[in-house]
């Protein structure tokens, strides 16, 4: 192997944006033991590639041991694996991270192979190209080899170095050794470390800009990546203005009295949809996902909702965890920043939804009997026990069966409030 540029942890700020500025695909290649080395080191790269405020998307292909997400302070959640085996959206598996789009490895997989060589590689790689943006390919060796996409140059993610004997296992060009420290001949010291300065706060442009990669991506592979469209698509509707009311005819009593007006009741209060949520986790088991949306309710006066959807063609059901119930988006966003300042939620988590309808628990209802025959049940703010939120009536399907085979009457109803 011929002489490989090294680039130390300490000095990546100045050497790898050079080394991505032209590329839209590479691929990160770990050769270290330790996973959590391997992600914060390909974590710093991605953070140093959008510093200037280009596009990145850094995916995690660790299929083995994925370590990404909990660098990047994320729950265990959807990801990749669940994007190409079940057909999740990645818009629900990307999660905005100081301005990185993280992509973690999802559901664990049998077939890790199927996944590298998956024929939607190129077009991601087209789609990204044809906007300057960048993805970032966190894998080990043996998923370079079989990666589908050739990748515009790879990065080696290896503490101590590499050989001289090394090779990669397919001809790409390989951009530099990423390691510990600089090691030069001889014994002097290594540099003491150097923070890489890295714009940790969210840039207001950065998801409309998204959107421009999204019309790449479908242009050229047919597929929407990182497109937040429950965010961006869906907009509430201004509120209706109040209906003119005519004034009171002028009499001697008005005008003499204007005190008169006092003692008419005021209007009621208009009641508006609450439809926007926050989903803040999704799990597995409804027994976790109640637990955690009965966590926040108590803990952090949070009231939360439970929605089980059901992904992909192997029927495996998700239990969504939505906070609050709000009138528009800029609301939800409000909230959303509010839970990440107390620290309820890690400062990145937490996808906007428009999620308006839900199942309304008859009257007398207990939530201790909807539970125990497995329906995701909450007791609301107001007392109504409600059952999941759902973007769409067809949405709900899955909870209209659970229900009726528990023999519970429900109605889908919007949740409405005082805004």
């Amino acid at each position: 192997m011929t002489s490989v540029r090294q680039l130390p942890l300490s000095r990546l700020g100045h050497l790898v944006p050079p080394l991505v500025d032209d590329a839209a695909l590479i691929a990160l290649v770990t050769l270290a033991g330790d996973p959590p080395w391997s992600a914060k080191a390909a974590w710093d790269i991605a953070r140093i590639a959008a510093r200037d405020g280009r596009r990145v998307a850094l995916v995690d292909l660790c299929l083995d041991n994925p370590a990404l997400h909990e660098i990047a302070g994320l729950h265990a959640t959807e990801g990749i694996v669940d994007a190409f085996e079940y057909g999740v959206s990645l818009n629900k598996a990307a999660h905005e991270v100081t301005g990185v789009f993280i992509i973690p490895a999802g559901s664990e997989t049998a077939h890790p192979a199927e996944v590298y060589a998956h024929a939607r590689w190129p077009k991601l790689q087209a789609g990204f190209r044809s906007e300057g943006a960048l993805l970032l390919a966190l894998l080990p060796l043996t998923g370079l080899a079989q990666l589908s996409a050739a990748p515009d140059g790879v990065l080696l993610l290896a503490p101590e170095g590499v050989g001289p004997e090394f090779a990669l296992p397919r001809d790409v060009p390989l951009l530099g050794v990423v390691r510990d420290r600089w090691l030069p001949s001889g014994s002097r010291e290594s540099p003491p470390a150097v923070t890489v300065p890295v714009e940790h706060e969210p840039r207001r442009g950065l998801r409309l800009a998204l959107a421009a990669l999204v019309v790449a991506a479908l242009a050229v592979g047919g597929w929407a990546l990182l497109a937040r469209a429950r965010e961006s698509a869906f907009v509430a509707p201004p509120a209706a203005p109040p209906a003119p009311v005519a004034p009171p005819a002028p009499s001697s009593s008005t005008t003499s009295t204007p005190s008169t007006n006092l003692h008419q009741p005021p209007p009621p209060p208009r009641a508006d949809t609450l439809g926007w949520t926050i989903q803040l986790a999704a799990y597995a088991s409804l027994d976790k996902a109640l637990a955690h949306a009965d966590q926040l309710a108590a803990d952090a006066g949070v009231p939360a909702l439970v929605t089980p959807v059901r992904q992909g063609g192997n029927g495996q059901v998700w239990y969504r965890v939505l906070a609050g119930s709000y009138a528009t988006r800029a609301a939800a966003g409000t909230a959303r920043a509010g839970l990440w300042r107390r620290g309820i939620a890690s400062e990145g988590i937490g996808d906007l939804l428009l999620a308006p309808y839900s199942y309304h628990a008859l009257a007398g209802a207990s939530l201790d009997t909807l539970r125990r025959r497995g329906l995701p049940a909450v007791r609301w703010s107001n007392g109504v026990i409600l059952l999941g939120a759902f973007e769409a009536p067809d949405q709900a399907a899955f909870t209209q069966a659970a229900l009726k085979r528990a023999g519970v009457r429900a109605n889908l109803l919007p949740r409405m409030g005082i805004p």
